[in-house]
């Protein structure tokens, strides 16, 4: 499926992901195969903080920070890319199927957030993804 080399501490390993189900993992690190499990760290929830107000400026306006993964397609769950069903370049709408993800033995279709073109393509079928992986760029 994928390989990857690794460097730590000066010790180099070849390692290839050969299945990916759910948390479980069949992995190749120099040759000898091993079965893993996989655990997501959990997210910090982020801080609330109230702005300071100076006397006198009063309310200022809201601003919106830009989105930079607005257009990112990504995967909702982990699993094995099946096939893309676009190309960088094709104009897509929203709610457009952009690629088939297998997971769980069933396939699911992945849709665009927005009407837009494909910028940019990030995986290849056959690759294992984990959840929020992004699979496709859309933008306008």
């Amino acid at each position: 499926m994928s390989s990857f080399r690794y460097t730590i501490n000066g010790n180099t390993y070849d390692v290839s992901i050969d299945a990916f189900e759910g948390s479980t993992a069949r992995v190749t690190v120099n040759g000898v195969t091993y079965d893993i499990q996989i655990e997501r760290e959990k997210p910090t929830p982020a801080k609330l903080v109230r702005p300071k107000v100076v006397a006198g400026e009063g309310p200022q306006p809201a601003r919106m920070k830009p989105q930079a993964d607005l257009g990112a397609v990504k995967a909702p769950l982990p699993g094995v890319v099946k096939s893309l069903t676009v190309k960088p370049g094709d104009a897509v709408k929203q709610g457009q199927a952009v690629a088939i993800l297998e997971a769980m033995k069933m396939d699911n279709e992945i849709y665009a957030p927005l009407d837009g073109t494909v910028r940019e393509i990030h995986v290849s079928p056959g690759q294992a993804v984990l959840e929020g992986d992004v699979l496709v760029t859309v933008g306008s």
